[in-house]
């Protein structure tokens, strides 16, 4: 993947790869979004307690809310996968798209991270994909940060 900022857009060059991969990333994280059951530890990650000392309080916040954030998260997840060229190749994403793209690529980290148990002490297995995976979105996401400030 490349990232250039060319005056008020990013372009992104994807690999087919990186095309086929990110499509399958964002195919997956819709289907959470559209099952997501309460007690999965990546959707209680993406969608926390509205107050962590108050349980009737933060259920309350999530009746009035979870319907809301679940449609914005899947629309932004929507749009993306829309974006991708099928094959790889060249797209543009202006400041709006930039900012979607960081937040679904980091809904991606939460529920990789997650299932992976990363943490401050705990260290990931070098060798697994989904370490692998972890990693290289984190560079992803951090590409669209630093070209967007640019």
């Amino acid at each position: 993947m490349k990232v250039r900022r060319k005056q008020s857009v990013l372009r992104v060059d994807l690999l087919p790869s990186e095309s086929a991969l990110l499509g399958e990333i964002f195919d997956d994280l819709s289907e959470l979004l559209v099952a997501s059951e309460e007690g999965d530890p990546v959707v209680q990650r993406l969608y926390p307690d509205g107050y962590t000392d108050d349980d009737a309080a933060s259920a309350e916040y999530r009746e009035l809310v979870a319907a809301d954030l679940k449609a914005e998260r899947s629309a932004r997840v929507q749009a993306c996968r829309a974006e991708l060229p099928p094959s790889g190749g060249r797209f543009e994403l202006d400041d709006e798209a930039a900012d979607r793209w960081i937040r679904v690529i980091n809904d991606v980290r939460l529920a990789v991270g997650t299932r992976l148990g990363v943490s401050e002490t705990e260290e990931l297995d070098p060798e697994s994909e989904s370490t692998a995976l972890y990693h290289w979105l984190t560079g992803v996401q951090e590409m669209l940060v630093m070209h967007l400030m640019a």
